[in-house]
Parts: structure tokens; sequence; C-alpha cells
């Protein structure tokens, strides 16, 4: 059967992430044979992601590749983050003022043959900025070196007292004893996980990037699992990391030739009161599906560690307000009406392919209710195995940072998978025109802008729980990036894994919270969770570049006899 995670969702809304080689690389099997042209994006689950020069994505299973191949994986790619930083020179460490407000477990007197290398002392910076932090002071400096504080750094220093207050979350890599012998990094793929998270997320200090952990980890010998003494881990969260929080587990696949069903442990402790709080924990529970560890148990931990569900009675009032009385943004998400037999609000094509729909998917009436009518998708064991089967919904509105709710109802066959996603789009300035019938389906409004995926939901439906009986699902989500601003959305519907059938109907999307002003406000935009640095710092660094080579090229038209001289030098 072929691996399932296709290049249709595995390029994720993290954004690409380019190796440093960008050349169109044959892809080669251990007999030589080439299985695809492109160019290197990521490694995910066991799966290499490439995108073709065609510009379409596609995946190979990493243990299919020549034993050359793996290596340029392994060298050129860390599962979707590819996080670049690096630790300080012990010599360096030391010049840094120690954090004020410390809880007595992070301000205890370390181990000295510890102190030398805690996280405390690795420049962090305030989440979504790009401004060093030392003691509670911001500072920038000037071309000439003076110091400086602008509108940005005035408004990082107002808040010195919030972000002092901060918990630290150190997340270590999990154990998986499969890494070693397929060669995976199943451990690594859920310290990057939960790093990114946090990130996204913010309200806690996070270490500058995995590898800074690794290192430490590296140094140390540490090496959690979920045996690991609640006093053990205390010692490494507080002690070496001057931390106040941990993340760690343990990730197994249960049998190497099955790529859904793991085990999986996962403890987030607080150890900054005593004793030690559990916040989450999971141990040993197996999965029907990979999506699972994300979609159950990371998603479960998040809420815990950020207390989301301790909602306020007037939070969750004005929720349930705003559910009742604001539009549906999906037209025709009950199928009730047509057009030229093309349910009004979907798109006229499906498939990988874009087969007219008809065959595939179509719009059919209930035979228990004869008023009703639901969309009732159907494929075979090619395209279940293959690229699955996939519809579009036309564009709705969508604004940046606000929170949505969608509900919908769904009933498929046994052993089928299902996924239903929310797609959001920003558009850019591009030299390129879109055709006549991106226009016409509404991507864009002019020429000379284009659209691109900023921000996904994704809902799985794995179960083999009551099949074939209509079940009703609700989820809520909130669409943001780093560096565009979503605008639209669409929801794809996708069905796969084995032959069968998936019936869709009563879609309903609302907003169900306005964005957050003054998270919007204080947006300061950088091309994705990858880096740190800015666009502004980008257009700076940029204008520099550019009146330097100016300059160099008026000093050489200056003094030609000069330049001639040292010409002759060389």
């Amino acid at each position: 059967m072929l691996r399932l995670l296709l290049p249709l969702f595995l390029l994720l809304f993290y954004g690409f992430t380019y190796a440093a080689d960008s050349a169109q690389r044959e892809w080669k099997d251990v007999s030589g044979k080439v299985l695809a042209k492109g160019e290197f994006i990521s490694l995910s689950d066991g799966d290499v992601c490439i995108m073709t020069p065609e510009g379409t994505g596609k995946t190979i299973p990493f243990e299919k590749l020549s034993a050359e191949d793996q290596k340029f994986v392994k060298n050129n790619g860390e599962d979707l983050s590819n996080i670049k930083g690096t630790l300080p020179e012990p010599e360096e460490i030391g010049t840094q003022k120690p954090r004020e407000h410390q809880t007595p477990q992070t301000s205890a007197p370390k181990i000295p043959a510890l102190q030398s290398l805690t996280l405390s002392d690795i420049q962090r910076t305030q989440p979504n900025s790009d401004l060093d932090i030392i003691g509670n002071d911001v500072i920038t400096e000037t071309e000439d070196g003076d110091e400086a504080r602008g509108d940005i750094q005035v408004k990082v220093k107002d808040e010195k007292e919030k972000y002092a207050e901060q918990k630290r979350v150190v997340m270590f890599d999990f154990e998986s004893l499969w890494d070693a012998e397929l060669p995976t990094d199943y451990g690594g793929i859920m310290g990057n996980m939960f790093w990114m998270k946090l990130n996204r997320e913010k309200g806690f200090i996070i270490p500058e990037s995995m590898i800074d952990v690794r290192n430490i980890c590296e140094t140390y010998k540490i090496k959690p699992n979920p045996d690991t003494p609640l006093e053990k881990m205390k010692e490494y969260v507080t002690k070496i990391f001057n931390a106040d929080i941990g993340i760690w587990g343990k990730i197994e696949r249960v049998d190497k030739d099955v790529m859904e069903i793991y085990d999986f442990w996962l403890k987030v402790a607080d150890f900054s009161v005593d004793p030690p709080k559990i916040i989450y924990e999971v141990n040993q529970v197996r999965t029907e599906a990979v999506a699972e560890v994300t979609g159950i148990y990371v998603r479960a931990a998040i809420e815990k560690l950020y207390n989301k569900q301790a909602r306020t009675a007037a939070e969750k009032a004005e929720m349930e307000t705003n559910w009742a009385k604001n539009p549906n943004l999906m037209e025709g998400g009950d199928f009730e009406k047509v057009s030229n037999n093309i349910p009004v609000g979907w798109e006229n094509r499906c498939a990988q392919h874009r087969e007219p729909i008809g065959r595939l998917v179509k719009r059919v009436k209930d035979p228990n209710q004869p008023e009703n009518h639901f969309l009732h998708t159907e494929f075979d064991t090619e395209i279940a195995e293959g690229f699955g089967l996939m519809y579009y919904s036309k564009p709705f509105p969508i604004e940046d940072a606000a929170m949505y709710r969608i509900d919908y109802r769904i009933r498929k066959s046994k052993d089928v998978k299902a996924i239903v996603f929310i797609k959001c789009y920003d558009t850019i300035d591009t030299k390129f025109k879109p055709t006549a019938d991106a226009l016409k389906e509404g991507f864009t409004d002019k020429l000379g802008q284009q659209t691109r995926e900023v921000y996904r939901s994704q809902q799985n439906h794995w179960s083999q729980d009551h099949p074939n009986e209509w079940i009703q699902h609700s989820q809520e989500f909130t669409p943001r990036h780093t560096k565009y601003s979503p605008k639209f959305g669409r929801v794809m519907i996708f069905g796969y894994y084995t032959a069968g059938s998936v019936d869709y109907d009563d879609f309903v999307l609302k907003k169900v919270k306005n964005a957050d002003q003054e998270e919007l406000s204080t947006k300061i935009k950088r091309h994705s969770l990858d880096t740190k640095v800015t666009l502004q710092e980008m257009e700076e660094n940029e204008r520099r570049g550019l009146e330097a080579t100016k300059g160099m090229k008026h000093e050489r038209k200056e003094n030609p006899s000069e330049q001639k001289n040292k010409t002759k030098i060389k």
C-alpha cells in the first residue's frame, strides 16, 4: 500500500523549509533507479517531501532511498523546522545579567559543575520580538554605536514586568528506540513540535531553539523518558536549564512496517511549586493513526498548559451568542441549492486530476428525509491508495487572529479515513498573471496578485467506531501567521486509505470571537516561526547594502587611478 501522507497536505502550514542545496536533485533507490527529480523540502514522519520542477509536491518514503540520498536528507533537514541556532561559547555565557523575579526553585544555588551552562545564560528574547532583553532593559544600537529606543523598543520595555513574570518552559526530545533502527527522528519531531507550538502561542519563555536544548543535553548526557523520576527531572529542569516547566515523553512505532500505530507517553510538569504539579500526563496510549498524537494528545497538553478550558462564564456566553447570531460564512453548506447541477458554494471539479463532479462527488437525496440533500463521495482502491479524493468549497472571508467555529455532519464507511481541512489564504503581489479560471473562481480580484496558503486547521476522522452512521463534529480555530494576514478560507474535504465512501452535510462556519486588537497591533512580521529576523530588519539590511554598494561605486569613479593601482598590486 502506498504511503498515504500526501504532498497535498504534507507541506504544512508552517511553510516550506528549504535545504541549503536548492538544485533539482535526482532521487534514487538502492538499485540506482531514479524515483523522482526535485528540490528537497523537508523530512516528515519518515517521508521525504520534494518540490518537482513542475511545481507540485511529492513524497518518497525515507527507507526506499539510496544511502547517498538518505545521507543528503540527514545533512540538510530536520523535519519541517530546520531550526537554526548555536550555543554561545562558555566564556561568553557569564556576561549575561541574571533574571529578576525568579522563583525559589530557579534561584536556588546551582551545582558548581552545572553553573556555567544554564539556559538562563543563553540569549533569549520576548516572544514575537527580536530585541535583546538583558536584565529588564531593552538595548539596541544605532550605526554609530549609540543606544537608541524606537517605538518597538519602548513597546517591549513597557511590558518588561509582564515578561519577567512569565514562566520558562523547556521541552526535551522524546525517547524513541525505533530512531536508531529505521532510521527516523520521531523523538526530535516531538521536541520540535512543542517548541513551534509554544513559539506560536506565546506567553512562556522558551529556548532560542531546540539546538540549544540538544547541546546542553548532550553535554550532561540527559535523556529523559517516562521512567525518569520527578526529582531527577526537577534537577534537569530547574538546575541545569533554570526553567520552571518541563515537557518530555516517549513515542514508539508498534510495528516498523506499519506507519500509523504508535505507543505514546507524554508528561508536562511544573517544578516551580513544591511538590511538582503534573499539568498533563498520558502513559502508553496506542494510536490508530499518527495524527492522533497531535490531534488529541499534544492539543490537550497545550490546552492544559495554557489553561484554555478555564474560560470565564462571560467569554463562553459571548461565544455562544455570536454562534447563534452571526451569519454562516459557508454558502451552500447544507447542499440544498444547485446551479447547473453543481452545489452552490462548491467547485465544479474534484480530485487531483480535476474531474467534473457527478461520478466521484455528487449531491444526493437523503432516502430517510426526502426534503434533505447531502454530499456523497465514493472512490475505488486506486484513488484511495494513491492521491485520495479531494473537493473544495468556494472561498469565504476570514479575519486575521479572529476565532471561528466549524460544525458539520459526517458519515463514512468502515476503514475509510477522512479529513476536513480549513485552509486560509493571503494575496501576494507577483509578476505572474492569474488565469481566467482563477479570476472567475474568486481567488483574486485583480491581475498581478496570487494567493498563498498561510494557515490550515485539520479535522481527522479516522476512528473505526460507528461506521456508516452520521457523526456531528465541531471544532474552533484561529487563523494567524507571522508574516501574512489570512483574508479568506476554503474547506477541503478529503477521503483516502481504502475504497469506500464518505458523506457530508450541514457545514456551518461562523466567527465566535473577534480578533485581539492588541495582538494585531504588536505583531512584528517575520518570514516564519523558524527565524527571529524581522521583515523590518531585512529591509533595513538590504537598504544598507545598496547604500554601501553605491558608495563603493562612487569611490571607484572618483578615484580611478587609486583603483587601478590596487588592481596592479593584485
